[in-house]
């Protein structure tokens, strides 16, 4: 049992990071195929092995987080994320599902384009926009509403006084995005590596005057809650959406049968590669709009729709030489140097090739022809060899002896190599550049390059002295590109990161396998650092949502001598750290109720869910009565669930609760 609660521990802490880079970092790590593949293993483990089910689960999670660039804002009804399909027999699985489900046969189903871009809801308010959101981590969003009134294609003004939310993407056209990155070219800067990412990035600007000369677009695709505008299809849906004057991309299918899927997915797959912006798939979704709250939701996925992923666009290339990376926690990641390619729209010289593990199973070497694969990701990765076009001069790949960067002797631990020097340049610069990263302590004017200029002239060499820098301003002012409007800025967003949640804090540490759910548990666990770094493995495992691989990192981490001493040092430098708090709407939306618990929840401890209730100015009773003011119900709620929709008792699940908690803090 040991063996499978590791092996879910670091699924879980793999997938979390995967996750965290893709939608935090606009880094894809791996591809979707092996994403969703470790996905489901996990799900299968967490179905036989409940007992070690956590809720900081990727099985439940979705999205990333919600970047403290601009207001964070709960959406009024959660953004979920597709399940994902590779094949048509995934598809009949799907479709042998929801018939199974609703007892209904003969469905029809809508088939779109799945538009490669960032996810938006837009609110209306009698046909005047009031408020954009990102999906967020799919309930809490970044109100990025002045960015998107300088999209010319999204109209501040719909042609009917419509009120409601409608959702779509946000993409860039692959025309502007090639004018876009040969204008960077010619000015030296730092190309897109595609469309997405370039989108992504665009609408996080501060300045609205990037977003308008980037020419971002949006498609829309969805119509939150149709049956307040008395429509019933999904099909009617989109027809509305146009008619209110949105733009959509025009491509929607109805098919009846399984062979008229497979021909529209074959048909939208060559079509595709014609279009002006990327799609990396197409979403198929039940037509009935009414079936859809019966057919209902899993933690993170709707159940009545679902995303077919074209296959992986794939070329072939030379691959040059290898260099090895050294990461933060000093592990050596090697990646392949190729001749350049292009792939997916974007000129590739880099690819990934994960570990020394996989370069010996794909038997990869030096001067190989190699396939290279790039599925809606950022970082290509070099899929196999083609070994029947080798000359004979190929050089087998060598594990380095040496860190790359400093030159220590490296560490084998696993199937990682590992740098062990703690002043080992690249790995001081990789974490200095995470703690100072937008989820992190987002200090803004901090990037990597601004790093390595700090840590070559020895202006700064660990975190803490980061604080010393207004001390060093004369100095700073001295190097190439460091003007006094540039130096005064960086000093005031250093500052103003002392003023930070405890969970913001213990996750720029860079502590293993403590991601920002993990921290955010840990903060609503414990409170302060100070309680943290005094808890026993034991007292940290108690905690619902840490496991025990988790547990003996952080417990590791505050006992490390060089560590305490770096904490100490950092904690020294006046920080503050902000509470969670309450809104005085949530306090009287709970303020005062009687409120009884019952049945097994997934996410809560019935002792934790006691604390908040208590702690929300609420009274935990015992049994359910007349004067009972809300029952929250877990899985198998039994006959209490009967007698409060007796007495007309509100009823509130889970998901339900923590949505409400959600809206209710700052």
């Amino acid at each position: 049992m040991k063996n499978i609660q590791e092996k879910i521990e670091k699924l879980k802490a793999e997938l979390l990071e995967y996750s965290s880079k893709y939608y935090s970092e606009n880094i894809s790590v791996i591809s979707d195929i092996e994403f969703d593949t470790k996905l489901k293993e996990l799900e299968k483990l967490e179905e036989e092995f409940p007992e070690f089910k956590q809720m900081d689960s990727p099985t439940h999670t979705v999205g990333g987080i919600a970047s403290n660039k601009f207001k964070k804002v709960a959406h009024k009804y959660p953004m979920k994320s597709l399940s994902n399909t590779y094949s048509i027999s995934e598809v009949v699985q799907f479709n042998q599902r929801v018939s199974k489900s609703i007892k209904k046969f003969n469905l029809a189903y809508i088939l779109e384009l799945k538009l490669d871009g960032l996810s938006i809801a837009l609110h209306y308010e009698e046909g005047k926009l009031v408020q954009a959101l990102t999906r967020g981590d799919g309930e809490i969003g970044e109100d990025v509403t002045d960015n998107i009134r300088e999209i010319a294609s999204i109209p501040q003004k719909l042609s009917q006084n419509f009120t409601g939310e409608i959702r779509g993407e946000i993409v860039l056209p692959i025309s502007e995005f090639k004018r876009i990155n040969e204008n960077r070219a010619k000015m030296g800067e730092v190309e897109f590596a595609n469309p997405r990412n370039a989108a992504s990035g665009t609408l996080r600007q501060h300045d609205s005057k990037v977003v308008k000369e980037r020419q971002l677009d949006g498609y829309f695709y969805f119509l939150q809650s149709p049956e307040n505008y008395y429509i019933s299809t999904h099909l009617e849906s989109i027809a509305y959406i146009e008619k209110l004057g949105l733009k959509t991309t025009g491509y929607f299918a109805k098919c009846t049968t399984l062979q008229e899927l497979e021909n529209t997915i074959n048909k939208y797959e060559k079509l595709s590669k014609k279009l002006n912006f990327e799609t990396d798939g197409l979403v198929i979704k039940l037509n009935e709009c009414g079936l859809y709250e019966q057919l209902g939701t899993t933690a993170k996925s709707p159940r009545w729709a679902i995303a077919y992923k074209f296959p992986a666009q794939k070329e072939t290339t030379r691959l040059l030489a290898v260099t090895f990376q050294v990461g933060r926690t000093g592990v050596i990641t090697p990646v392949a140097e190729l001749e350049e390619v292009l792939l997916s729209g974007s000129r590739v010289k880099r690819a990934s090739l994960h570990n020394f593990s996989e370069i010996k199973r794909k038997d990869i070497r030096i001067g190989d022809r190699v396939v290279v694969e790039k599925a809606a990701e950022i970082i290509p990765q070099v899929v196999s060899s083609i070994v029947g076009s080798r000359s004979g001069d190929e050089l087998k790949i060598v594990r380095p002896v040496h860190c790359p960067s400093c030159n220590s002797k490296l560490v084998e631990k696993g199937m990682a190599l590992i740098c062990m020097n703690r002043q080992c340049f690249e790995k001081v610069k990789q974490q200095i550049t995470y703690f100072a990263s937008r989820s992190a302590l987002n200090i803004e004017g901090l990037g990597e390059k601004i790093v390595e200029v700090l840590l070559t002239h020895k202006i700064v060499t660990t975190l803490s002295e980061l604080y010393d820098l207004e001390s060093k301003k004369s100095q700073l002012m001295e190097l190439d590109g460091f003007g006094k409007k540039r130096v005064n800025s960086l000093l005031e967003n250093i500052e103003k990161s002392k003023k930070i949640s405890v969970s913001k804090f213990i996750y720029s540490l860079g502590i293993s396998f403590v991601g920002s759910v993990t921290a955010d548990i840990l903060e609503d666990s414990f409170h302060t650092v100070e309680a943290i770094r005094s808890k026993s493995v034991e007292e940290l495992l108690a905690v619902n949502g840490i496991g025990v691989q988790t547990a003996q990192s952080i417990f590791d981490y505050f006992r490390d001598e060089h560590c305490q001493i770096e904490l100490e040092e950092l904690l020294s430098k006046g920080f503050q750290f902000t509470e969670k708090t309450y809104t005085e709407v949530g306090d009287s939306f709970f303020y005062g109720k009687k409120i009884l618990i019952t049945g097994s929840f997934e996410e809560f401890k019935r002792d934790d869910l006691k604390e908040i209730i208590k702690s929300l100015g609420a009274q935990n009773v015992a049994s359910i009565s007349k004067n009972t003011d809300i029952l929250l119900v877990g899985n198998e709620p039994g006959s209490k669930l009967e007698k409060a929709q007796n007495y007309g008792i509100m009823i509130m699940t889970e998901s339900e609760f923590k949505l409400k908690l959600t809206e209710m803090r700052k």
